[in-house]
């Protein structure tokens, strides 16, 4: 699904000596600014992309050819081995599921396609058909799966047939860790990896969110301060669709709640996050925007996340709700 594109990054104000890479991937963009000497841009350039085109041909939903895919289509009863980047994302994962009371979900593909989203959704469907909307949620859950590691490499286990895995709430969050990992290895301290807006920045930089009220455009919202940290964010008004057979005015976004196996119906506003890393912002940025500005605000506040949550105002505007923490990692300093 790969559709969080909900941030954009900008640099320090100058002087900025940064030096900038940039190009596709996962259906999007992604960008990389490195402070430092421009020395050996090509190798850099192969380097970034040899990361993220590994994260590709294991996590990817849209290729027949990667991990995943295979996953998804073996029907094999016995666990199916799982490489150890796999195996780490989904640990993450299944974490996420577990302590924001399943609001986060790595099942849900057979439950998007229902209703027009994802690989194999088509986006004219109407409201699914109770009978199918029922089996198809019969092989939603992460505890239908368990990831064990025996003496030797990880295995996943299914517990009933046909419970598939999309990793797009969380895969490329992983990525942009990887690629900021491996810069950190070439000696560039100081960067920030964008990967349509999940953001990975080492060193002190300054971010964008986009404003999250409607419609296609890239308008900032609001920019601040982060240092070596991961950020993610979440919202449902850049890739809904109109609720067919819903009633008027009403809609799905992209983004489903696992716990009513539909998608959420909020579609101005959005969740950034910030954390330790990528990869945990990009989960977290789902789980918060499905429980929403309230259940989730409390949530957050309680487990002292750094989270922001942007609502529609009845003007139209972004209304701003933030943690205690969040505000501390995004001060201005003098």
């Amino acid at each position: 699904m790969f559709a969080l594109a909900a941030l954009t990054a900008a640099c320090a104000p100058p002087p900025d000596p940064a030096w900038t890479l940039d190009g596709d991937a996962f259906g999007t963009r992604w960008t990389v600014r490195i402070r430092g000497p421009a020395t050996d841009a090509q190798s850099v350039r192969a380097a970034i992309e040899a990361e993220l085109d590994a994260v590709d041909r294991s996590m990817s939903n849209w290729r027949d050819d990667s991990e995943l895919s295979r996953l998804n289509s073996s029907e094999a009863a016995d666990p199916l081995p799982v490489s150890e980047p796999l195996a780490l994302v989904l640990e993450a994962a299944f974490r996420v599921h577990q302590e924001s009371g399943g609001a986060f979900d790595v099942t849900v593909g057979p439950l998007l396609r229902l209703y027009g989203f994802g690989p194999g959704g088509d986006p004219r469907s109407t409201a699914p058909d109770p009978e199918a909307l029922e089996a198809a949620r019969a092989r939603v859950g992460s505890d239908l799966l368990a990831l064990e590691r025996p003496d030797g490499p990880a295995a996943l286990r299914r517990q009933v047939p046909g419970v598939e895995l999309d990793l797009s709430g969380i895969a490329k969050g992983y990525a942009v860790d990887r690629v900021s990992t491996v810069l950190t290895e070439l000696g560039f301290a100081e960067h920030l990896v964008e990967v349509g807006g999940e953001i990975q920045a080492r060193g002190a930089w300054t971010v964008g969110i986009q404003e999250p009220t409607g419609g296609l455009a890239t308008t900032v919202h609001r920019s601040f301060p982060v240092r070596n940290l991961g950020m993610a964010t979440s919202g449902g008004y850049r890739d809904f669709r109109e609720a067919v057979g819903e009633g008027e005015g009403r809609y799905w976004t992209h983004i489903l709640d696992p716990r009513l196996g539909r998608p959420v119906e909020r579609r101005a506003g959005s969740v950034t996050v910030l954390a330790d890393s990528c990869l945990e912002a990009d989960a977290w940025a789902t789980a918060l925007f499905v429980l929403g500005p309230e259940e989730g605000l409390e949530l957050a506040n309680q487990r002292g996340m750094r989270v922001l949550f942007l609502t529609a105002a009845p003007d139209g505007s972004a209304r701003e709700t933030a943690t205690d923490a969040f505000r501390v990692a995004t001060e201005r300093k003098p």
